[in-house]
């Protein structure tokens, strides 16, 4: 069966990445990064990425003046992500004031550059500068948050539960701003003021216009960093409970205490039947249990909306040694295929379906010691066939030790989706410039047009 993917644009290839600057340094190539660092003028592929890399990795080795040459093109662009690496080194060295003074380059320009001006300000003492600087815009989670990180430590938390509590109050009558009721908790957390801060999240899902998981996870987390599992158990109980039970199970497991992480398991499962049934197969599993986990999941995989659930208990299976359970899982989804109405969006489902098992199956033998069946599987698709192919087919040839018939596979290939991989490939095999190469092709040619070999 042919499986169609919207068509990839190829005419922008991708830049290189954070995870090809990380290969490089892995296999020490700085100094190529920090000749690609220097093409900033001539626009050169993945300039910035290779010059953030760079400068960090120069500063770890203390050359911070190499450091600075790389990074100070960027910085005077004014760009924020360049403005912040420089202004991360430059603290670092102990240089603060200059960090400042940089940032300040993009006050009222950034919405992300207030809040790291703010902790630089306290790092020099200068404590309500950054509370004065913060203020104004306290109805913004962001800035929220950047509060108070930035005055931990400072000594000004009476006055932060202040600033917060008119948006704790706002935040209960509207819903915005988001997180301030997390943050005044946390800020009364630190000061030791556990009760009041289980109080005030209490608060916020007894009192507040909706239920926001994220203050029930604050909640739930809260009461396990301090070992109150009574009151987690009960937060399980309420209507909102199915967000806290996996850090009950996972308290309840740290303390031995098996039986009742299973009790607690099965009761999320019989009351919210996909998540709590996700956290029992999950319990099973660790413990040993493969085919009741198998059975737990049943509902998990009747819900096929998400398309994640399947794979992970395959991966879950598979890391804990229960390979035949893993593959009965997978016969079992080939053999109930879902029920889709007779159109072409049940028939576009079905297909994405089909296609989703194929790879399933493909993953599994190649994790399950089978790889040479899984080749050949995909040796038997066109590349119109299998959307990534000759990626897929790559990596499995890498994995089993054949890493030159990966680099011929992707570099006939003409995809710049498949760039990376072939360029950690290349990296990995003392090819750098190649690898580097790769971001450099014609839109329309193969990667091997750009291979000296």
């Amino acid at each position: 069966m042919t499986f169609d993917h919207p068509e990839q644009p190829d005419s922008v290839l991708p830049d290189v990445s954070p995870r090809t600057v990380s290969v490089l340094l892995e296999h020490g190539h700085l100094d190529l990064l920090v000749e690609a660092a220097g093409t900033i003028r001539a626009g050169g592929p993945g300039a910035w990425q290779c010059a953030q890399g760079a400068a960090r990795e120069l500063s770890r080795r203390g050359d911070r003046e190499a450091a600075w040459q790389v990074v100070a093109p960027y910085a005077r662009t004014r760009t924020w992500v360049a403005v912040k690496t420089a202004a991360e080194l430059l603290e670092s060295w102990g240089r603060a004031e200059e960090a400042l003074a940089l940032v300040r380059t993009r006050e009222g320009e950034d919405r992300l550059a207030a809040p790291v001006e703010a902790r630089l300000l306290v790092v020099l003492g200068r404590v309500q500068e950054a509370i004065d600087l913060l203020r104004p815009h306290l109805d913004d989670w962001y800035y929220l948050q950047g509060l108070v990180d930035a005055t931990e430590g400072a000594g000004r938390d009476e006055q932060v539960l202040e600033l917060l509590a008119h948006h704790v109050e706002q935040e209960l009558r509207t819903g915005r701003p988001l997180q301030a009721t997390v943050m005044l908790a946390r800020v009364l957390e630190r000061q030791g003021r556990l009760d009041e801060a289980v109080e005030a999240l209490q608060r916020n899902l007894d009192t507040g216009n909706s239920i926001s998981v994220n203050v029930v996870e604050e909640l739930a987390r809260l009461l396990a960093r301090h070992g109150r599992l009574r009151d987690l158990e009960e937060l399980t109980t309420r209507s909102y409970g199915q967000y806290a039970v996996g850090e009950l199970i996972g308290k309840l497991e740290e303390a031995g205490r098996t039986d009742a992480a299973f009790a607690a398991a099965r009761r999320a499962a019989s009351d919210r039947p996909t998540r709590g049934s996700a956290l029992l197969a999950d319990l099973l599993v660790r413990h040993g249990r493969p085919a009741e986990a198998l059975e737990a999941a049943r509902p998990l995989l009747a819900d096929r909306d998400c398309g994640c659930h399947e794979q992970d208990l395959l991966a879950k299976l598979l890391e804990h040694g229960h390979i035949d359970t893993a593959h009965d899982l997978l016969a079992e989804l080939v053999s109930r295929p879902p029920q889709v109405s007779d159109d072409e969006d049940g028939r576009v489902y079905l297909a994405e379906w089909e296609e989703k098992l194929t790879g399933l199956r493909i993953w599994l033998l190649a994790e399950s010691g089978r790889a040479d069946e899984a080749i050949g599987i995909l040796e038997g698709f066109s590349d119109d066939e299998f959307w990534l192919r000759r990626e897929t087919l790559a990596g499995i040839l890498d994995r089993q030790g054949r890493p030159d018939e990966a680099i011929a596979v992707l570099a006939a290939s003409t995809d710049s989706l498949e760039a990376y991989e072939l360029s950690d490939l290349l990296i990995r095999q003392g090819r750098a410039r190649e690898g580097f190469a790769v971001f450099t092709k014609a839109p329309d040619a193969p990667f091997s047009s750009v291979l000296t070999r």
